[in-house]
């Protein structure tokens, strides 16, 4: 299974207030935002969704890996399964929660730089999701590859010896889908990118502009030789006075 390089932290910072009525005890209310129980359960919900159609595993298998005993979780989940406790994740939780109402105070959240960086980072999180999504609807896996796929990994792997058919034929599909997924891939792409206008400016030459380099107004800065510091001319000392004449 691929490592998995994101954290809690990264997870949980798309959420937003939400000011919640619904019917549940209030936990705490941060400058008048409540966190009820029910926000809570629906904020660790979100996050096992994102893990799941991020690092494209089912969100059955995410769950089970995260409750599983130890001896039977991925090495790449372990760090996760930790972050995943229900103490651990409301301690995080509520940290960002306040950090959050904080930059909102401050005006952080309404800087144009930060405002940028988030637009970014949805765009990423949207690309993501949503190709992996377009993907999986494309993929079709059948008793048959399982079944065969269960079998190649037992040949393979001694450990897989162990695994019950349930557990084998999961990590067989899992195999079976990173496989297909690199096949579908490039249609997929070609696919969404039908579904949307594309106009090329004629009259701008991309390739001449692409062939530049970025220019970094921070680094030119850096490398702009500093101007020497002028000197002011040396003065000679006034020679002495003669001596009067005795």
């Amino acid at each position: 299974m691929k490592r998995l390089y994101i954290s809690l932290t990264l997870l949980i910072s798309f959420f937003s207030f939400a000011n919640c009525g619904d019917g549940t005890p209030v936990i705490e209310s941060i400058d008048g935002n409540k966190i009820t129980t029910a926000s809570f359960e629906s904020a660790l919900d979100t996050a096992l969704d994102t893990l799941s159609r991020t690092q494209n595993i089912e969100k059955k298998n995410v769950i089970k890996f995260l409750t599983e005993e130890e001896s039977k979780v991925p090495q790449s989940f372990l760090q996760l399964r930790n972050e995943f406790r229900k103490r651990k994740f409301f301690d995080r939780y509520h940290e960002m929660m306040v950090v959050k109402a904080a930059a909102d105070k401050s005006g952080f959240s309404k800087r144009s730089d930060i405002k940028e960086i988030l637009k970014f980072q949805e765009m990423q999180l949207i690309y993501g999701m949503y190709v992996a999504e377009q993907i999986e609807s494309r993929i079709k896996i059948t008793e048959q590859e399982l079944n065969q796929g269960c079998q190649e990994l037992r040949t393979k792997y001694k450990q897989a010896e162990s695994l019950t058919l349930e557990q084998c034929y999961d990590a067989a599909r899992a195999q079976i889908k990173g496989r297909k997924s690199e096949e579908v891939y490039k249609s997929v792409l070609d696919r969404i990118k039908e579904t949307v206008a594309i106009k090329h400016n004629d009259k701008f030459d991309l390739e001449k502009y692409l062939d530049k380099e970025f220019s970094f107004a921070e680094l030119s800065k850096e490398e702009s030789p500093k101007v020497e510091e002028t000197k002011a001319p040396e003065v000679s000392p006034p020679a002495p006075a003669p001596e009067a004449t005795k």
